[in-house]
């Protein structure tokens, strides 16, 4: 029985898709003397991890000997599950060029998946989808029978947060019926201090949309804040000092020059996706997305008029910064690139620097073949100005001070730094 075997240690858990969500999750286990089998499409992981070597920054070499010395233990090959008990989907989803849901990879696993379920197996999705994707997904898989088990628990990771841990972070997990829910309690409660069960899947699939709409929504209003204390000629940081002062009503939101990763600015979409088919308009969620799309055009806006009133030409610009966010080498929806399209549309020139992309990575979103420049005096000083659009703490922001002509802070991390110049403006 499935149950007694989890409770016994003697089960298996097949991991299928093993980047920024699904790689910590199996270390997790492993560490806790869980049977991990890694499934990836993608064979320069598989190579990689054979070789025990890390191809995301926050994990060390060190913590993949498992795979090194274990290397059946990986592979592309889906008929390896037969020999699991358990399986966990930590697939993308991503948007389609439309900027309608791309269930593809989750659905495709479910039909693959399918042939092998040829005993008592818990699926578990942790990918994040729009309410009453876990219906649709078990709709793919044909051979459901009563052995089958299906539990929803969408994942918490916060990449490049080397404290991020789920002894500090509650999971949340939903179950198709009650014993569903019993057996991936059990599944999580070595790697897991606390789970709160939902009623159903679709709380539970439900719960993660509002988590990052929630952050969407903060970080747009923060950032048209930004925009109307610029036509004031306010500084928006010291607004923000002030207001994160008060100590009940009031979380602090940093603005910046839009968002990125593959959640915050693709959960929304997702559920105003969802919200249409069943006849409303998500108004306040398609506004937010909005406005935070439209922010690395009004960057490019503000340095294009700065140049124009001080008639001067503006005919190179360098980019500090590809990561989404600070401290990470993920470029998933990056507003650099977006603001890299801008410039190329406008027959700007730029280059980039950024030690976490020593080369771009062709994605959804990028296209340019460029190598991060050689960060020196000599280098810096031949254009026309610097933009901030990741402050990642291996910077060294004053000698990009020194070695800059101008530089437009995006991130506000000169004024956190208590840096002062005229040569720098908010932006």
């Amino acid at each position: 029985m499935l149950r007694s075997k989890i409770l016994k240690k003697k089960h298996t858990i097949a991991i299928i898709g093993l980047g920024y969500v699904g790689l910590p999750l199996a270390i997790r286990f492993i560490k806790k003397k869980v049977k991990v089998l890694g499934i990836d499409s993608d064979l320069k992981k598989i190579k990689m991890l054979k070789e025990g070597k890390s191809y995301i920054r926050s994990i060390s070499n060190t913590e993949l000997k498992y795979f090194k010395k274990n290397k059946s233990l990986v592979t592309n090959n889906y008929r390896f599950i037969q020999k699991c008990d358990v399986i966990i989907i930590c697939l993308p989803t991503p948007l389609k060029l439309n900027n309608y849901p791309d269930m593809r990879y989750v659905f495709n696993c479910a039909k693959k998946i399918n042939k092998y379920l040829n005993s008592e197996k818990l699926i578990i999705l942790e990918s994040t989808v729009y309410p009453g994707a876990s219906e649709d997904f078990l709709k793919n898989i044909k051979a459901h029978k009563k052995n089958i088990y299906f539990s929803y628990s969408p994942e918490r990771e916060n990449p490049g947060d080397r404290s991020f841990s789920y002894k500090k972070t509650p999971k949340v997990l939903g179950g198709k019926t009650k014993l569903c829910t019993i057996l991936a309690n059990l599944i999580y409660k070595p790697i897991v201090k606390k789970i709160y069960v939902t009623e159903s899947l679709r709380v539970a699939e439900m719960s993660k949309l509002l988590e990052n709409i929630y952050r969407s929504v903060n970080i747009a209003l923060v950032n048209e804040m930004k925009i109307i204390a610029d036509k004031f000629g306010i500084n928006i940081y010291e607004v923000i000092k002030a207001a994160a002062t008060k100590n009940f009503g009031f979380v602090r939101f940093n603005p910046g020059p839009g968002y990125g990763g593959h959640c915050i600015p693709i959960d929304p979409i997702y559920l105003s996706w969802a919200s249409k088919k069943l006849g409303y308009k998500a108004k306040f969620i398609e506004t937010a997305t909005n406005v935070n799309n439209l922010m690395p055009m009004w960057i490019y806006k503000k340095i294009s008029n700065y140049f124009k009133a001080s008639k001067r030409k503006l005919i190179k610009i360098l980019i500090f910064g590809i990561s989404y966010k600070k401290n990470v080498d993920d470029d998933r929806e990056s507003p650099s690139y977006y603001f890299m399209k801008i410039l190329k549309k406008n027959k700007i020139y730029f280059d980039y620097y950024d030690p976490y992309f020593l080369k771009l990575r062709k994605g959804r979103n990028n296209n340019f073949n460029k190598s991060s420049i050689e960060f020196s005096k000599k280098t810096v000083s031949k254009y026309d100005c610097s933009v901030i659009m990741t402050d990642h703490d291996n910077f060294n922001y004053k000698k990009i001070l020194n070695f800059s002509k101008l530089i437009f802070d995006c991130r506000g991390k000169f004024n956190q730094l208590n840096i002062k110049s005229n040569k720098i403006i908010d932006c």
